[in-house]
């Protein structure tokens, strides 16, 4: 990592083993690299931890926690002299790593155990680190350090992974390029043209395309649908017919529930963030995904080709339960309607699809039914006639 304009600053991790030294009140640390270490007082029987720190130009300090009934005390005490430090750098500064914050030698008592500092040098920043979630928020504070990587980075590794033979570097160098190379707020062709690559010319951003790619999926659903009027034969295979061009004008006016790829649709009508950040919803027998898999197939050209592997998985099976159902409902209909809009929610909408990562796309048998309560519509019950009024 480094920080905006100087060289990489030197990341400290507290709870590392560092020099000690003996002084006449006990054992203290080289104060600038501030830096902790668990050790036994030799003034005392029980276990504690000597924590030190020094400001620029301050006095060092000795933070000695002191075991009460309850929680620990700290108790700080003036130090003794140290040694000539080992890092005599004029104006040099330590802020935590997370969010670039100053340290001074009150504040350094107070931060939890396994904190990383940085060591700044005159010159040099640190504005903390900024980390993207795959629901898409950004943690820690800053202002995007790490967002755009830099391209002598991107170089270095490629060389690195062309020169590399044992398979475990090669596997890392790759996901490194591969994280780098992301390019997620980036949307039309002109911005990023990689992610284009062997997509035909008519399409010229992302959500475009992704958007072509549900409706493709949903489209093949209504041909299998429409495949199967041979099911159902005479006068049933007409009313079959008309229930698919009804399931075919509905589709059309949803767009093909396009959006559901769509990171620019409304909430209500997309499966990801408004950054393009998918999870896998998990097999159709369990409720969330176990391996919590994700991706952004609006990051790069391999998540787009990737993400073309996942599934939207009918919980109760398309071919095997749905259709069939469909079909031996308008057979035994006998004057009833079937509700063909319930046969829709399942075929077409997430009411009954989930997206998974082909790793938790089960093809077994899911031995689901469809609701036997809702295959037909229910009838109207008849107006009862008033009797008529006799006049006086």
């Amino acid at each position: 990592m480094t920080p905006t304009k100087q060289s990489p600053p030197c990341v400290y991790f507290c709870n590392f083993p560092h020099l000690r030294t003996t002084c006449s009140r006990g054992p203290c640390f080289d104060v600038l690299c501030a830096q902790r270490q668990h050790l036994k007082c030799e003034s005392s029987e029980r276990s504690s931890s000597l924590y030190t720190a020094r400001a620029a130009g301050g006095k060092p300090v000795c933070c000695l926690p002191t075991v009460g009934p309850r929680d620990p005390v700290r108790q700080c005490l003036p130090c003794c002299p140290l040694p000539s430090p080992q890092l005599p750098v004029p104006g040099s500064r330590l802020c935590l790593y997370e969010d670039g914050s100053e340290l001074t030698a009150d504040r350094f008592c107070s931060i939890p155990d396994g904190a990383e500092l940085v060591l700044l040098t005159t010159g040099q920043t640190w504005q903390g680190c900024v980390l993207v979630t795959p629901e898409g928020r950004r943690e820690a504070s800053g202002t995007g350090v790490f967002q755009k990587p830099h391209a002598g980075l991107i170089q270095a590794a490629r060389q690195l992974l062309s020169d590399e033979r044992a398979p475990l570097r090669q596997k890392l160098l790759a996901d490194l390029l591969h994280t780098v190379s992301e390019n997620i707020a980036a949307e039309t062709r002109d911005e990023d043209p990689p992610w284009f690559e062997g997509l035909e010319a008519r399409f010229r951003n992302k959500s475009g395309y992704l958007r072509y790619s549900c409706e493709s999926r949903i489209r093949s659903y209504l041909r299998e649908v429409t495949s199967c009027a041979s099911l159902v034969g005479g006068e049933a295979q007409e009313e079959y017919q008309r229930i698919v061009g009804a399931m075919c004008r509905k589709l059309q006016e949803a767009r093909y529930h396009g959006s559901y790829f769509d990171r620019g649709a409304k909430a209500g009508g997309r499966l990801c963030t408004p950054e393009g950040w998918f999870s896998c919803q998990g097999p159709f027998d369990v409720d969330d995904c176990a391996s919590r898999h994700s991706i952004n197939p609006y990051s790069n050209r391999e998540s787009r080709v990737l993400f073309s592997t996942w599934n939207l998985d009918h919980i109760i099976e398309k071919r095997r339960t749905v259709v069939p159902t469909l079909a031996a409902a308008v057979r035994g209909a006998q004057g009833r309607e079937v509700d063909w809009e319930y046969f829709y929610g399942l075929l077409f909408t997430s009411e009954n699809l989930k997206l998974v990562h082909i790793a938790c796309h089960k093809k077994t048998t899911h031995h689901r039914r469809c609701d036997p309560s809702r295959l037909y519509r229910a009838r109207a019950a008849p107006r009862r006639k008033r009797p008529a009024r006799k006049r006086p």
